[in-house]
């Protein structure tokens, strides 16, 4: 029996996106495809072995910081093929090459809970790091605080408060904590774009109990502690009670990036168990506060198991990993195939059921 409105409203958006989102444009011409190399960098043996999150950062000598939510590290059983069922880390980083993305190497902390992240010795309060942006020679990192409020997979929330991780770029290892005044309660930090205009643009969410609402401010490279600017729906101010949403989904999984002269904005289906959606969808718009149109699908995930689809977040673009054929590198993250297949047996998991994959796309369907 259903209990409430909101979770009747929940199935009915569920079995909607699912049912009718093929229904949406397709280009039958031009399709994307997975991308074996970078999906099988992500299955490592040592190191970094699996997890989530998987938000790339540019930085000097054609390289990139990557970082990761809920992570494995050095644990794989090359026997048996499996890692505990329990991550050890609850965030990771790591530095891959540009053009030759095997040069893999893994940054955790190798003491204590091994995450990379880490602020204080409460352990009920943690650190996943999202996108972020470099500047001279410190990258600067947007980092969602989350704090534990009881047992089971949903039993965390958000800090009201804008954390950020910087690191300087010749000592990777050390990493330096600030914070930025609360924003309303908007996660800022799932894009952040160095557009031409001297700007960084940040893109935030925030639940609007259907969903989540997308907001955009900037601020410039040299300033991140400045008064940022806020896009109002006409222009900018820097009064972040005059904000105003720039795009609504029924997800949690937004991502920005500049594609030759467009912006591009990478969502996905409402997913929060196996079989609840497949579908990558992406909107353009001609500047970075939108409007964000001309929605259409660009990836059906095909990591099934047994006919089930898992469950799946966190897209991400990754424009400055150029192939030379015209094509956008995305990733998104599976975590499992919840009631569907046991994940956890005896103690032990496949990693491949929790790691991020990758797929190209033709900038053709990006236009």
């Amino acid at each position: 029996m259903i209990q409430n409105k909101t979770s009747f409203f929940y199935l009915v958006m569920a079995f909607l996106l699912f049912n009718f989102s093929d229904c949406l444009y397709r280009n039958p011409g031009i399709i994307s495809y997975k991308d074996r190399q970078f999906t099988e960098l992500f299955r490592s043996k040592t190191g970094w072995i699996a997890g989530d999150g998987a938000f790339s950062i540019p930085i000097p000598d054609n390289r990139s910081l990557w970082v990761f939510g809920d992570s494995y590290i050095d644990c794989y059983d090359s026997q048996t093929g499996t890692v505990p069922c329990l991550f050890q880390a609850r965030n990771a980083a790591a530095i891959i090459g540009n053009t030759r993305p095997f040069n893999f190497e893994t940054l955790y902390n190798e003491s204590g809970t091994r995450s990379f992240f880490e602020l204080g010795n409460d352990r009920s309060y943690w650190f996943w790091p999202e996108t972020g942006f470099y500047y001279k020679d410190t990258v600067f990192i947007f980092l969602a605080r989350i704090r534990s409020t009881g047992p089971g997979m949903w039993g965390f929330e958000r800090v009201d408060s804008v954390y950020v991780a910087k690191i300087h770029i010749q000592k990777p290892e050390k990493v330096y904590y600030s914070t930025l005044p609360s924003k309303l309660n908007i996660d800022f930090g799932c894009s952040v774009l160095n557009h031409s205009d001297g700007y960084n643009y940040v893109y935030g969410i925030r639940s609007n109990g259907f969903g989540n609402d997308l907001f955009v401010a900037r601020f410039r490279p040299d300033s991140l502690y400045s008064p940022w600017q806020f896009y109002d729906g006409k222009g900018w101010t820097t009064d972040i009670n005059r904000i105003r949403k720039i795009y609504n989904d029924f997800t949690s999984s937004f991502s920005v990036a500049k594609v030759n002269n467009k912006f591009v904005l990478l969502t996905t289906e409402f997913s929060v168990d196996c079989d609840q959606g497949k579908n990558i969808f992406a909107s353009v718009s001609d500047k970075p506060s939108g409007p964000f149109r001309d929605k259409k699908i660009i990836w059906q995930v095909d990591d099934t198991i047994n006919g089930h689809w898992p469950m799946f977040y966190a897209v991400s673009a990754h424009p400055e990993y150029v192939n030379g054929k015209n094509e956008l590198l995305v990733t998104y993250c599976i975590n499992g195939y919840g009631k569907c297949i046991e994940g956890c047996v005896n103690g032990r998991m496949n990693p491949d059921f929790y790691r991020p994959k990758a797929v190209r796309v033709p900038y053709m369907l990006l236009k």
